[in-house]
């Protein structure tokens, strides 16, 4: 009956977070976390101790997360996104549109990495269905061929940054920022360099006779503290792996960061506190600290020990665990979202014999949602923001295009991880 309870609760959860019904409030997915977490409390499959635990874990990445977010908002405020888009316009009207899609899916592909996949999708969405419009109008196929470069170029967070379950799920295991880098780097640009073959394959048919629209030259000019904004945000992701070899928690950076952003917002006047502070979501930071909580009453019913019996039928550390594993994760994080999938790996993987199956989980867990929407908070949003503008995309078409991605990239991304 309690494990009935658990799993009705999480499915409960992942059901309002990716329908959003209007019942006397609209729910969101920090909302809909929330009634996960009251329902279980209610029933007692959660003790209350547990809730200042998930506080005590998840501190300090949803904090780093927090400043991470701020810093996008100054750099996105002095309108550095708009200028990269009137650059990459203004070149894609001189070339063809397979060098505009390579542009595109590059800085798709680059700012996640830096940034985050949630703070990248709600950016680069609007910005690109509306530079494609401009560009190629009359074209829909080819607006909507690159809002899918834009959700499919991450690919596996090549950063514990690029990912806001990552740097959770880093933190309870203890990954050091370098030493993930050195493994899922190499298998991020792996992955991307497969994803963009596939796309541009795809792609060949809807690209065929397109041209750019004739236009004016677009300008857009730098505002004042564009430069040092930027800047900060760049200098502040390489003194990541400097402050890790140092024995620093990249928190520390984040906050250092964070509180540079603000006063370069203050001194160049580009946005009031209320406006840049705005840009940090409190229902995705919400969301994070339920969910775990949602996972946490799934722990106590006896799933994590299920799960952790599947993983090790195989010998650990072995080819065959690594691929139960990632498998297992993309799938589950498909059906279920990552954010649960991830925190259920955490719970029941064993790292005594290394960190490889914990990447390998969050291989899967990364990969996964390209084959629903429902899938991860990035695809929910990255529908959301299509549907606003007017771009309907039906499950069985994300389902086809993702599953054409993720088994090339599934498979190869494992083998890189088991040879690394």
């Amino acid at each position: 009956m309690e494990l009935a309870i658990a799993i009705a609760t999480l499915a409960l959860v992942v059901a309002l977070a990716v329908l959003r019904p209007r019942a006397v409030v609209r729910f969101t997915p920090g909302s809909a976390a929330l009634v996960g977490v009251a329902v279980l409390l209610a029933t007692r499959l959660l003790p209350v101790s547990e809730v200042a635990e998930a506080a005590r874990v998840q501190w300090r990445p949803l904090l780093a997360l927090t400043c991470i977010l701020v810093m996008t908002g100054v750099v996105q405020e002095v309108g550095a996104f708009d200028r990269l888009a009137a650059l990459v316009e203004t070149r894609a009207r001189r070339t063809n549109i397979g060098h505009a899609f390579t542009i595109v899916f590059v800085i798709s592909v680059i700012t996640p990495a830096l940034l985050n996949n949630d703070a990248a999708i709600l950016i680069l969405t609007p910005i690109v269905v509306a530079l494609t419009r401009r560009l190629y109008p009359g074209h829909p196929e080819v607006t909507l061929a690159f809002a899918f470069a834009v959700f499919l170029a991450p690919g596996v967070a090549p950063f514990i940054v690029s990912n806001p379950m990552n740097m959770i799920v880093a933190e309870f295991a203890g990954l050091h920022f370098n030493s993930y880098a050195a493994v899922m780097l190499p298998i991020s640009a792996v992955g991307a360099l497969l994803t963009y073959a596939v796309l541009r394959r795809l792609s060949r048919g809807t690209f065929a006779g397109v041209v750019a629209a004739p236009a004016p030259p677009l300008t857009v000019h730098a505002r004042p503290g564009e430069r040092p904004a930027v800047g900060l945000m760049l200098a502040v992701f390489a003194a990541y792996p400097l402050a890790a070899a140092l024995g620093i928690q990249i928190w520390y950076v984040a906050v250092a960061g964070a509180a540079g952003s603000l006063v370069i917002a203050a001194c160049y006047r580009i946005a009031p506190l209320r406006k840049v502070v705005g840009h940090v979501s409190i229902d995705i930071l919400v969301f994070l600290w339920g969910i775990f909580l949602v996972v946490r009453g799934l722990q106590h019913v006896g799933v994590v020990t299920e799960l952790a019996a599947l993983y090790h039928v195989a010998t650990p550390g072995s080819g065959a665990q690594l691929v139960t594993i990632g498998a297992t994760s993309a799938l589950g994080s498909a059906l279920i979202d990552n954010h649960p999938m991830s925190l259920l790996n955490m719970m029941a993987i064993d790292t005594t014999h290394g960190a490889k199956p914990l990447l390998a989980a969050l291989v899967g867990g990364d990969i996964g949602p390209r084959l629903l929407p429902i899938g991860s908070l990035a695809g929910l949003l990255w529908i959301d923001l299509l549907r606003r503008a007017g771009i309907s995309v039906g499950v069985a078409r994300f389902a086809r295009l993702g599953t054409l991605v993720l088994l090339p990239t599934l498979a190869v991304s494992l083998a890189l991880l088991w040879l690394l």
